[in-house]
Protein backbone atom coordinates (compact mmCIF):
# COMPACT_ATOMS: atom_id res chain seq x y z
CA UNK A 1 0.00 0.00 0.00
CA UNK A 2 1.37 3.41 -0.92
CA UNK A 3 -0.55 5.48 1.65
CA UNK A 4 0.60 6.26 5.15
CA UNK A 5 -0.74 8.31 8.01
CA UNK A 6 0.57 11.87 7.81
CA UNK A 7 2.86 12.89 10.65
CA UNK A 8 2.22 16.15 12.52
CA UNK A 9 4.98 17.77 10.43
CA UNK A 10 3.54 16.71 7.05
CA UNK A 11 2.62 19.60 4.77
CA UNK A 12 -1.01 19.20 3.76
CA UNK A 13 -3.38 20.09 0.95
CA UNK A 14 -7.09 19.98 1.74
CA UNK A 15 -9.52 17.71 -0.03
CA UNK A 16 -12.75 19.45 -1.01
CA UNK A 17 -14.79 17.79 1.73
CA UNK A 18 -12.44 19.15 4.40
CA UNK A 19 -12.41 22.61 2.83
CA UNK A 20 -16.22 22.62 2.79
CA UNK A 21 -16.33 21.58 6.46
CA UNK A 22 -13.91 24.39 7.28
CA UNK A 23 -15.92 26.96 5.31
CA UNK A 24 -19.05 25.84 7.17
CA UNK A 25 -17.17 26.11 10.49
CA UNK A 26 -17.66 22.48 11.48
CA UNK A 27 -15.86 22.17 14.83
CA UNK A 28 -13.78 19.05 14.09
CA UNK A 29 -12.27 20.68 11.00
CA UNK A 30 -11.84 24.12 12.55
CA UNK A 31 -9.93 22.44 15.40
CA UNK A 32 -7.79 20.45 12.96
CA UNK A 33 -7.00 23.60 10.93
CA UNK A 34 -6.12 25.51 14.09
CA UNK A 35 -3.85 22.67 15.27
CA UNK A 36 -2.15 22.62 11.85
CA UNK A 37 -1.72 26.39 11.91
CA UNK A 38 -0.23 26.24 15.42
CA UNK A 39 2.25 23.52 14.37
CA UNK A 40 3.20 24.84 10.96
CA UNK A 41 2.63 28.59 11.29
CA UNK A 42 0.77 28.69 7.95
CA UNK A 43 -2.44 27.27 6.51
CA UNK A 44 -2.69 24.09 4.44
CA UNK A 45 -2.79 24.48 0.67
CA UNK A 46 -5.68 23.91 -1.70
CA UNK A 47 -5.31 22.24 -5.06
CA UNK A 48 -6.72 23.78 -8.22
CA UNK A 49 -9.11 20.83 -8.32
CA UNK A 50 -10.47 21.70 -4.87
CA UNK A 51 -10.96 25.29 -6.04
CA UNK A 52 -12.73 23.95 -9.15
CA UNK A 53 -15.05 21.78 -7.06
CA UNK A 54 -15.91 24.63 -4.69
CA UNK A 55 -16.56 27.10 -7.51
CA UNK A 56 -18.46 24.46 -9.49
CA UNK A 57 -20.86 24.06 -6.57
CA UNK A 58 -21.60 27.78 -6.50
CA UNK A 59 -21.92 28.02 -10.29
CA UNK A 60 -24.28 25.05 -10.36
CA UNK A 61 -26.44 26.82 -7.79
CA UNK A 62 -26.44 29.97 -9.93
CA UNK A 63 -27.55 28.01 -12.99
CA UNK A 64 -30.18 26.05 -11.09
CA UNK A 65 -31.75 28.95 -9.20
CA UNK A 66 -30.81 31.91 -11.37
CA UNK A 67 -28.47 33.43 -8.81
CA UNK A 68 -27.18 33.24 -5.27
CA UNK A 69 -29.24 34.44 -2.36
CA UNK A 70 -27.56 36.60 0.27
CA UNK A 71 -26.57 33.64 2.46
CA UNK A 72 -25.06 31.69 -0.45
CA UNK A 73 -23.20 34.81 -1.61
CA UNK A 74 -21.75 35.26 1.89
CA UNK A 75 -20.64 31.61 1.93
CA UNK A 76 -19.06 32.04 -1.51
CA UNK A 77 -17.24 35.22 -0.44
CA UNK A 78 -15.92 33.46 2.64
CA UNK A 79 -14.75 30.49 0.55
CA UNK A 80 -12.95 32.84 -1.83
CA UNK A 81 -11.17 34.56 1.09
CA UNK A 82 -10.07 31.19 2.47
CA UNK A 83 -8.79 30.15 -0.96
CA UNK A 84 -6.68 33.32 -1.15
CA UNK A 85 -5.30 32.75 2.36
CA UNK A 86 -4.32 29.14 1.68
CA UNK A 87 -2.75 29.44 -1.74
CA UNK A 88 -3.01 27.04 -4.65
CA UNK A 89 0.03 25.14 -5.94
CA UNK A 90 0.12 24.68 -9.70
CA UNK A 91 -1.18 21.62 -11.46
CA UNK A 92 2.11 21.38 -13.31
CA UNK A 93 3.73 18.88 -15.67
CA UNK A 94 4.84 16.62 -12.83
CA UNK A 95 1.31 16.58 -11.38
CA UNK A 96 -0.12 15.83 -14.83
CA UNK A 97 2.27 12.91 -15.30
CA UNK A 98 1.44 11.50 -11.85
CA UNK A 99 -2.30 11.90 -12.52
CA UNK A 100 -2.03 10.11 -15.87
CA UNK A 101 -0.08 7.26 -14.24
CA UNK A 102 -2.71 6.80 -11.51
CA UNK A 103 -5.80 7.31 -13.65
CA UNK A 104 -5.08 4.62 -16.23
CA UNK A 105 -4.33 2.12 -13.46
CA UNK A 106 -7.64 2.63 -11.69
CA UNK A 107 -10.29 0.09 -12.56
CA UNK A 108 -12.54 1.60 -15.22
CA UNK A 109 -15.51 1.62 -12.83
CA UNK A 110 -13.60 4.02 -10.51
CA UNK A 111 -12.26 6.44 -13.11
CA UNK A 112 -15.32 8.69 -13.48
CA UNK A 113 -15.99 8.75 -9.74
CA UNK A 114 -12.43 9.52 -8.64
CA UNK A 115 -10.81 11.68 -11.34
CA UNK A 116 -10.99 14.77 -9.10
CA UNK A 117 -9.35 12.89 -6.22
CA UNK A 118 -6.66 11.70 -8.65
CA UNK A 119 -5.89 15.34 -9.55
CA UNK A 120 -5.84 16.35 -5.86
CA UNK A 121 -3.49 13.48 -4.96
CA UNK A 122 -1.25 14.10 -7.97
CA UNK A 123 -0.93 17.81 -7.18
CA UNK A 124 -0.17 17.03 -3.55
CA UNK A 125 2.47 14.46 -4.52
CA UNK A 126 4.08 16.77 -7.09
CA UNK A 127 4.52 19.48 -4.46
CA UNK A 128 5.48 17.28 -1.51
CA UNK A 129 2.16 17.50 0.34
CA UNK A 130 -0.08 14.97 2.01
CA UNK A 131 -3.86 15.21 1.78
CA UNK A 132 -6.30 16.05 4.58
CA UNK A 133 -9.58 14.29 3.80
CA UNK A 134 -12.65 12.64 5.27
CA UNK A 135 -12.59 10.08 2.43
CA UNK A 136 -9.79 7.80 3.52
CA UNK A 137 -10.93 4.84 1.42
CA UNK A 138 -11.03 6.92 -1.79
CA UNK A 139 -7.45 8.08 -1.33
CA UNK A 140 -6.28 4.62 -0.27
CA UNK A 141 -7.67 3.34 -3.59
CA UNK A 142 -5.64 5.98 -5.39
CA UNK A 143 -2.64 5.08 -3.24
CA UNK A 144 -2.74 1.53 -4.60
CA UNK A 145 -1.97 2.95 -8.05
CA UNK A 146 0.85 5.42 -7.40
CA UNK A 147 4.06 5.58 -9.39
CA UNK A 148 6.93 3.49 -7.98
CA UNK A 149 8.60 4.86 -4.84
CA UNK A 150 5.71 7.26 -4.18
CA UNK A 151 3.82 7.51 -0.90
CA UNK A 152 0.65 9.49 -0.34
CA UNK A 153 0.38 10.73 3.25
CA UNK A 154 -3.17 11.07 4.57
CA UNK A 155 -4.55 13.06 7.47
CA UNK A 156 -8.11 11.86 8.08
CA UNK A 157 -10.13 14.73 9.55
CA UNK A 158 -13.64 13.67 10.38
CA UNK A 159 -15.87 13.88 13.42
Amino acid sequence: MATLVASPSTLLALDTDVFTDWNKQRPHTVNAINDYLDRMDFLPKLTATTVFEVQHGFEALVVKSGGLDQTAQQIRSKAERLIQKCGVPDFNQQAAEIAAYIYVRLAHRYQNKHWRDVYIAATALAHGYGVATRNQSDFELIGQNLPPRSTLYLAVWKP
